[in-house]
Protein backbone atom coordinates (compact mmCIF):
# COMPACT_ATOMS: atom_id res chain seq x y z
CA UNK A 1 0.00 0.00 0.00
CA UNK A 2 3.02 1.97 0.78
CA UNK A 3 4.41 1.55 -2.93
CA UNK A 4 1.33 2.59 -4.49
CA UNK A 5 0.71 5.83 -2.41
CA UNK A 6 4.14 7.08 -3.52
CA UNK A 7 3.45 6.11 -7.20
CA UNK A 8 0.05 8.18 -6.79
CA UNK A 9 2.20 11.18 -5.16
CA UNK A 10 5.26 11.40 -7.56
CA UNK A 11 2.74 10.43 -10.40
CA UNK A 12 0.71 13.72 -9.54
CA UNK A 13 3.68 15.76 -8.40
CA UNK A 14 4.98 15.26 -12.19
CA UNK A 15 1.73 16.29 -13.85
CA UNK A 16 1.22 19.24 -12.00
CA UNK A 17 5.04 20.22 -13.00
CA UNK A 18 4.50 19.34 -16.64
CA UNK A 19 1.09 21.15 -16.93
CA UNK A 20 2.53 24.66 -14.66
CA UNK A 21 5.62 24.29 -17.26
CA UNK A 22 3.26 24.69 -20.20
CA UNK A 23 1.14 26.99 -18.60
CA UNK A 24 3.80 28.83 -18.06
CA UNK A 25 4.99 28.46 -22.00
CA UNK A 26 1.58 29.04 -23.14
CA UNK A 27 0.83 32.40 -21.21
CA UNK A 28 4.18 33.47 -22.46
CA UNK A 29 3.63 33.08 -26.04
CA UNK A 30 0.65 34.69 -25.70
CA UNK A 31 1.85 37.60 -24.54
CA UNK A 32 4.77 37.57 -27.28
CA UNK A 33 1.99 37.17 -30.18
CA UNK A 34 -0.07 39.99 -28.69
CA UNK A 35 3.26 41.85 -28.25
CA UNK A 36 3.73 41.15 -31.93
CA UNK A 37 0.85 42.27 -33.54
CA UNK A 38 -0.17 46.00 -32.28
CA UNK A 39 2.41 48.33 -33.48
CA UNK A 40 4.42 50.49 -31.33
CA UNK A 41 3.75 54.64 -30.90
CA UNK A 42 7.05 54.85 -32.68
CA UNK A 43 6.45 52.71 -35.31
CA UNK A 44 3.20 54.46 -36.26
CA UNK A 45 5.12 57.76 -36.40
CA UNK A 46 7.94 56.40 -38.43
CA UNK A 47 5.49 55.17 -41.20
CA UNK A 48 3.23 58.26 -41.17
CA UNK A 49 6.22 60.17 -42.05
CA UNK A 50 7.24 57.10 -44.77
CA UNK A 51 3.52 58.13 -46.50
CA UNK A 52 4.35 61.90 -45.99
CA UNK A 53 6.89 61.23 -47.59
CA UNK A 54 5.96 59.67 -50.45
CA UNK A 55 2.59 60.62 -50.56
CA UNK A 56 2.70 64.31 -49.76
CA UNK A 57 0.08 65.40 -46.79
CA UNK A 58 -3.26 64.44 -48.75
CA UNK A 59 -4.39 61.86 -51.33
CA UNK A 60 -3.13 62.90 -54.80
CA UNK A 61 -6.47 62.11 -56.63
CA UNK A 62 -8.76 64.47 -54.19
CA UNK A 63 -10.79 67.29 -56.32
CA UNK A 64 -10.14 70.63 -55.93
CA UNK A 65 -13.58 70.80 -53.54
CA UNK A 66 -12.51 68.11 -51.79
CA UNK A 67 -9.20 69.00 -51.19
CA UNK A 68 -10.21 72.57 -49.90
CA UNK A 69 -12.65 70.74 -47.60
CA UNK A 70 -10.16 68.45 -46.40
CA UNK A 71 -7.81 71.70 -45.78
CA UNK A 72 -10.68 73.57 -43.79
CA UNK A 73 -11.72 70.42 -41.82
CA UNK A 74 -7.85 70.12 -40.56
CA UNK A 75 -7.75 73.65 -39.67
CA UNK A 76 -10.45 73.58 -38.04
CA UNK A 77 -10.05 70.34 -36.29
CA UNK A 78 -6.61 71.81 -35.60
CA UNK A 79 -8.00 74.67 -33.63
CA UNK A 80 -10.05 72.68 -31.06
CA UNK A 81 -6.96 70.45 -30.45
CA UNK A 82 -5.31 73.39 -30.12
CA UNK A 83 -7.62 75.16 -27.57
CA UNK A 84 -8.50 71.79 -25.59
CA UNK A 85 -4.59 71.65 -25.24
CA UNK A 86 -4.20 74.88 -23.93
CA UNK A 87 -7.28 74.37 -21.50
CA UNK A 88 -5.76 71.72 -20.04
CA UNK A 89 -2.40 73.74 -19.33
CA UNK A 90 -4.19 76.35 -17.55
Amino acid sequence: MNKLIKFLKTTAYVLVTILSICLVAMTMLTALAADASEPTALELEQARIQWIAEHGDLQPNLTEPARQEALVFTATKQKELDNEKGKSRN
